[in-house]
């Protein structure tokens, strides 16, 4: 699977943040979704991005502490910024992360999250 995907039929964009993760690939990661982001208009009331952490090999946890604060910094993924709706799917957690967040164990029911609303 490649880093980023479109899914045309429910307006879901898709990252795969499978492999080895260090702050210089995940910031060379962000920038790509960024881009493939700003290249697509919005389609309703927010942007639908599903983020998939299962595959992922921090390469320390302060590296994901430090890319967590980027991005949610940086890129807007962040309680506060309502025009976009995140569903992460992982291993660790499952649940609420606010109102436009939420944590998952399977990539279809974070689906059914982002495209129910």
């Amino acid at each position: 699977m490649t880093l980023y995907r479109y899914m045309e039929d429910s307006d879901v964009h898709v990252i795969d943040c499978a492999g080895r993760v260090d702050l210089e690939i995940g910031l060379a990661r962000w920038k790509t979704v960024q881009l493939e982001l700003e290249a697509r208009p919005i389609q309703g009331p927010w942007r639908k991005l599903l983020i998939d952490f299962r595959g992922t090999i921090w390469a320390s946890e302060e590296v994901h502490m430090q890319l967590s604060a980027i991005t949610r910094r940086d890129f807007g993924l962040n309680a506060s910024n309502t025009a976009i709706r995140v569903a992460v799917v992982n291993h660790r957690w499952s649940g609420l992360i606010s109102e436009n967040e939420r944590w998952f164990a399977s990539e279809s029911d974070a689906l059914d999250w982002l495209c129910g609303h």
